[in-house]
């Protein structure tokens, strides 16, 4: 059992270093000595001249230098026996590396010399071989290069056959609509514009107003290039006020939300996009629907032209801005398309770069691999564990087992991480950074058991070292103070 006592000590003063982490015995014996120690000093002091206490004071310090530099020479004669035993043994590996080298150095210059004739023979066979396929891959790939040629004409031809087939058979399935809806309507007349560039395929004619329109008959949705068109083709006729774009059995891209929608590209002149005519229970009475309406519009167009001038003026602004931000966000979806594509590019060079440095790395660290693989098999253990270790503790160990190899070998920092990468995988490699020769993190290794245990020993002998020592020269400064 213990108990806690208060002791108070000078606010700018602190306890010694490591005074908290000893046991509570050691704190009571601290605190007896010492005031043993205080007493006899100041009874001392009491008793003896200037002259004495320097001459003790002499004294004492004398006896510390003595064991301080015995304490020296003890640390310096270990120090010398542990190079000692260091040097011997990388001298002794230094000798096994040296008859590898020179074992694998003469297996290599006979199987060079057995086989030359044999790999000289072998090469020219395959130049061959690879010159002919080279030759018969270019005439394929030519012949190749023609048939696309032909049949990139036969589809453009056959695509501007098909698309005028289109335009045709749905020009004439609307006009046959539009004589039967408007016959009777005052002033009716259909008017065939298709052969004329910018007029759409009819010009409708009535007594109130005239329409533009543009009919098609796809079999997939009705795409943006045609609502640009139309658009084009209306804002050259100024006089038109409403052009129709019919699709007769498909949606119109980006307006097909209801069967009718109206499209304001000005404060004159409106788009009316008219979605699978030919789907509808009754086509002429849509048309008819969609006339009345246009003719109201017209109206309001009419009076809105006559009596607010500078109202128009500024809804035309606002037109004409809001038709320069729909463009700015097609440019910018465009320039967002271009953006991936160029990343898709960077990753595929990426990935060549990658390649390339894995076959630069695996030059570069040949001529080393022998010192480099026993030492990591050595120290290093492969596991399933959600285990990591880093780059630059690799390295330090590394460093510190072989001194003496790498000036030698000239292997530095990068070379190590090269050596790294290719005893593990890519994927296990984690960077810190984006900066190349940063440390990075190896994923699925660890030390092996052997050298874990050797650093755990060195670990508790320096701590029963560093912690036997200062009370071995507490007590000797003790007893000579009591023998005095």
């Amino acid at each position: 059992m213990y108990k806690s006592v208060t002791i108070n000590i000078p606010c700018d003063e602190n306890l010694p270093e490591g005074f908290l982490t000893i046991r509570p015995e050691k704190v009571l014996l601290a605190i007896n000595v010492g005031y043993k120690c205080i007493l006899d000093a100041e009874q001392s002091m009491l008793e003896l001249t200037e002259e004495m206490i320097f001459n003790k004071v002499k004294e004492e310090t004398a006896g510390e230098i003595k064991k301080l530099e015995t304490n020296l020479l003890v640390e310096k004669e270990i120090a010398i026996k542990m190079d000692e035993r260091t040097t011997n043994k990388y001298e002794i590996q230094i000798e096994r590396y040296k008859k590898q080298i020179d074992t694998l150095t003469s297996q290599l210059r006979t199987y060079e010399s057995e086989n030359k004739d044999a790999i000289n023979e072998a090469v020219k066979k395959e130049k061959e071989k690879c010159e002919l396929l080279l030759d018969a891959k270019e005439k394929r790939i030519d012949k190749m290069q023609e048939t696309n040629d032909q049949i990139k004409e036969a589809l453009i031809k056959l695509t501007h056959k098909s698309t005028s087939h289109k335009g045709s058979e749905g020009e004439k399935e609307f006009k046959v609509y539009a004589d039967e809806t408007f016959m009777d309507f005052k002033g009716y007349e259909l008017i065939d514009k298709h052969a004329q560039g910018g007029s759409g395929d009819f010009h409708m004619r009535f007594e109130e107003f005239d329409l533009l329109v543009d009919a098609k008959n796809y079999k997939k949705g009705v795409p943006i290039t045609q609502r640009e068109k139309i658009r084009d083709d209306l804002l050259k006729n100024e006089h038109l006020t409403f052009a129709w774009l019919v699709s007769l059995n498909t949606s119109i891209d980006k307006f097909d939300k209801a069967p009718v929608m109206y499209d304001w590209i000005n404060t004159k002149q409106c788009i009316v996009y008219i979605n699978n005519l030919s789907q509808n229970e009754d086509p002429r009475k849509l048309l008819r629907i969609v006339w009345y309406t246009c003719k109201e519009l017209y109206k309001l167009v009419e009076k809105g032209s006559t009596e607010d001038i500078e109202l128009t003026n500024l809804k035309d602004k606002q037109i004409s801005f809001m038709t320069k931000v729909k463009n700015i966000r097609k440019t910018m979806r465009e320039i967002n398309t271009t953006i991936n594509s160029t990343k898709n590019l960077l990753q595929v060079v990426d990935d060549q770069l990658k390649e390339i440095l894995e076959e630069e790395t695996e030059q570069i660290v040949a001529s080393n691999y022998s010192v480099f693989d026993s030492w990591w098999d050595l120290n290093v253990e492969l596991t399933n564990e959600d285990v990591r270790l880093v780059s630059t503790d690799l390295w330090t160990k590394f460093k510190h087992d072989n001194k003496s190899l790498l000036n030698e070998l000239d292997i530095t920092t990068d070379k190590f991480k090269q050596y790294i990468k290719t005893r593990v995988s890519m994927s296990n490699i984690i960077l810190k950074n984006k900066n190349a020769h940063s440390a990075f993190e190896i994923k699925g290794i660890k030390w092996n058991a052997n050298v874990e245990k050797l650093e755990t020993e060195k670990l508790d002998i320096l701590l029963v070292d560093t912690e036997v020592k200062p009370e071995r020269k507490k007590v000797n400064k003790i007893k000579s103070i009591k023998e005095e």
